[in-house]
């Protein structure tokens, strides 16, 4: 069969081809893999226990007026191995940020604070999020990245998260840090289906125990649903780091996912004891190079793919509070 140079190009941008020769296939490797897993719509996140949330968007050299809309990829990997690269594997959803370069600006110092909408779409992730870090040190002065066209933007949506313009969790600055607790309101991140309907928020608290992070997540109605926080030591100031077991680094505080009233930890059908929301070792490239941070969500039992998608959110405001300015030290 004559194959030519244009109809390998054609092919290759459809990611939804499923009927093609050997030498089609070879060339369409990456198209054909990210199409022969199901989209990660409402109906396939009710089916899951467990999902990794990882960045696309290169976190090098964050700083100043450098930056830029974060954006995330959603994979399926119930059978994720410690060491593992999250950004190997194929993708069925992906998360677009829309902010102002104003807001973004003043992020650097006040972590959390932006205004900003995080758009949640199922399918894999168009070129525009594949391919957008090839430029460093520049400067988006657009709401969102301009690799992404209209109809990227709006297509397929499941979600949103947004918030409008808070206080910071903290002062942050070089490596100073402050909490601020008498500053309303504090980060909060809402979340909607697609089409318009509140499902729920998370928000985070600062109390007496200001040097431990934890957050609310409440549904519609504002009743409290789960609180996420760290395991505490020393009477509860301070947060109580893992070494080295489960499928995250070596070194890091997961945020458990509780009962709202009696703070103990909810289980999980997902492979983790806990539900979780636990930083991912993401290689040494991304780790000390592009500083893409990925976590691992694993769900507690029994809940409603509207409640998944509220702890999604909530992995979304854990990164841009407590990691996303430091460089995930």
């Amino acid at each position: 069969k004559s194959f030519t140079h244009r109809d390998n190009l054609r092919h290759y941008e459809n990611p939804y081809v499923s009927h093609l020769t050997m030498s089609e296939t070879e060339v369409n490797k990456e198209p054909l893999l990210q199409s022969s897993v199901q989209a990660l719509t409402i109906e396939r996140i009710t089916e899951k226990d467990e999902l990794i949330l990882a960045q696309t968007t290169s976190q090098f050299c964050r700083c100043c007026c450098f930056q830029p809309s974060i954006n995330w990829v959603l994979s399926e990997q119930d059978n994720f191995e410690a060491g593992s690269n999250p950004y190997d594997s194929p993708n069925n959803g992906w998360i677009h940020e829309e902010s102002s370069l104003f807001g973004r600006w003043c992020s650097w110092i006040l972590p959390g604070c932006r205004a900003a909408k995080y758009v949640q779409h199922s399918g894999p992730p168009p070129p525009g999020i594949k391919n957008e870090n090839r430029k460093l040190f520049t400067v988006q002065k657009t709401d969102y990245p301009t690799s992404l066209t209209e109809d990227d933007r709006n297509v397929n949506i499941v979600a949103t998260h947004e918030k409008d313009q808070t206080c910071g969790y903290c002062f942050k600055l070089g490596d100073l840090t402050f909490p601020i607790c008498n500053c309303s309101p504090l980060p909060y991140l809402e979340t909607k289906k697609a089409d318009g309907t509140t499902i729920g928020k998370t928000v985070y608290v600062c109390d007496e125990c200001c040097f431990v992070p934890k957050y609310d997540v409440l549904d519609a109605a504002g009743e409290r649903k789960f609180r996420i926080r760290p395991d505490t030591c020393v009477g509860g100031v301070c947060v109580q780091c893992r070494f080295g077991e489960g499928r995250g680094k070596c070194f890091r505080v997961p945020f458990v996912v509780r009962d709202p009233e009696t703070y103990e930890p909810l289980s999980t059908d997902g492979n983790e004891s806990n539900a979780v929301v636990d930083a991912l070792w993401a290689g040494w490239k991304h780790e000390c190079c592009t500083q893409k941070d990925a976590y691992h969500l694993a769900f507690p039992q029994g809940i409603s793919a509207d409640e998944k998608l509220l702890l999604i959110g909530s992995g979304i405001l854990i990164d841009i509070t407590m990691f996303e300015q430091r460089g995930d030290d």
